[in-house]
């Protein structure tokens, strides 16, 4: 250890949050819906939006039409697995929870959410599960979105039932399909608005409500950490002090790194992303490069799924001879429970602190730096078309 040396949480994800966050910065979306006879929730993923690799996508998907015409579209460079034009649901309950952040619905309005509560799983539950917790199934632990993805409504309210539900009631009588679709930050302009739009309509599916919601928005809002939630409650909605490691990864902390984990904590010296970036003056783009300098030196440290610490050493970003990941390269290394191909959601809990006071770690990057609640709150409505 230096003493300029600190400790940073998933400093992969300031670069992530901040294509949604920069001041010109803004998402267009669109609620949907359609007869689940017509159209499957896999159909609608696979030809409607398609793969997350747009490279890959289904021919005539939006996400091919994209990356296939990016240039007539107004795009500033070439879609690939991060920035890939179009995001949607990927079940119908991560539609539900989508609709609750981006557009702060309640489920005692929401058409899903109605039908899940008369399937027998109780509000407290239903909140619950927006947070993508653990469940049993089959006698075996997994991700509740992992259990619903790409479930027709149907079998997802009888799923529903056996998870946290009443099991030998009959399932209510709904059968329509109800998703959240919105341009990313990179793709809004307005031929990307008029391919999606059409795209829908050819499929018969209804737009029920579109707009926009500026970076200002999603900021005061927390929507984006809101939406990437397993890996943005340790990178920023959280403080390092309220983690807690793995008891067995605490070892290997303190040989790899020569201190504690208690002692990092307790020197002030462990920051998440959101708060590092502050502290060294830096922005997401200078972070993430910061972020692959340390793993290229072995600086960093996977305590578990979606859970990275990286020591970031004097020099920082300045430094040369590592290559800096794109975010294919980053979701990679995750598992697809934790970031759910761009497509899984969970609400968060409670507001974040303000961030701590400048130290003098803030030199740390300084040549390469530019100048320098389960109850969704109350938020300005998203601007209209």
């Amino acid at each position: 250890m230096t003493a300029n040396d600190i400790f940073v949480i998933n400093g992969f994800y300031a670069s992530m949050r901040s294509k949604y966050t920069a001041s010109a910065a803004s998402i267009y979306y669109y609620v949907v819906q359609w007869d689940a006879a017509a159209l499957s929730w896999a159909e609608f993923r696979a030809s409607v939006l398609g793969a997350t690799d747009p490279e890959k996508a289904q021919s005539g998907s939006m996400r091919e039409q994209v990356c296939a015409r990016w240039q007539e579209l107004g795009l500033a460079a070439k879609p690939d697995v991060g920035d890939n034009g179009v995001h949607g649901s990927a079940s119908p309950f991560e539609g539900l929870s989508e609709r609750l952040n981006w557009l702060g619905g309640t489920v005692d309005e929401d058409e899903t959410a109605l039908a899940l509560m008369a399937a027998g799983v109780k509000k407290p539950t239903l909140l619950s599960w927006t947070k993508d917790p653990q469940v049993e199934v089959d006698g075996a632990s997994q991700s509740l979105f992992d259990t619903f993805e790409d479930m027709d409504i149907g079998p997802m309210l009888k799923m529903a039932q056996k998870v946290g539900g009443d099991p030998f009631e009959d399932t209510p009588k709904f059968s329509k399909h109800q998703a959240f679709v919105f341009i990313k930050p990179h793709a809004v302009t307005d031929g990307v608005k008029a391919l999606v739009k059409s795209i829908l309509r050819a499929r018969s599916m209804a737009i029920v409500g579109e707009g926009a919601i500026s970076s200002a928005q999603i900021s005061k809002g927390k929507l984006i950490d809101t939406h990437y939630y397993a890996i943005a409650n340790k990178a920023s909605l959280s403080k390092p002090v309220e983690l807690n490691p793995p008891a067995e990864k605490l070892a290997e902390f303190t040989a790899k790194f020569g201190t504690t984990w208690s002692e990092a904590l307790a020197q002030g010296l462990v920051y998440n992303a959101v708060d590092g970036c502050d502290v060294l003056g830096v922005d997401g783009e200078k972070m993430n490069e910061a972020w692959a300098l340390a793993k290229a030196r072995g600086d960093l440290l996977k305590f578990g799924g979606g859970f990275y610490v990286g020591k970031l050493g004097a020099g920082g970003a300045s430094s040369g001879g590592a290559v800096v990941p794109s975010a294919g390269d980053i979701l990679a290394e995750l598992p697809k429970s934790i970031y759910g191909g761009f497509d899984s959601l969970a609400l968060s809990n409670g507001a974040r602190p303000p961030p701590r006071p400048p130290s003098a770690a803030r030199r740390l990057l300084a040549s390469a730096a530019p100048p320098a609640s389960p109850r969704v709150e109350p938020r300005p409505p998203p601007t209209p078309l």
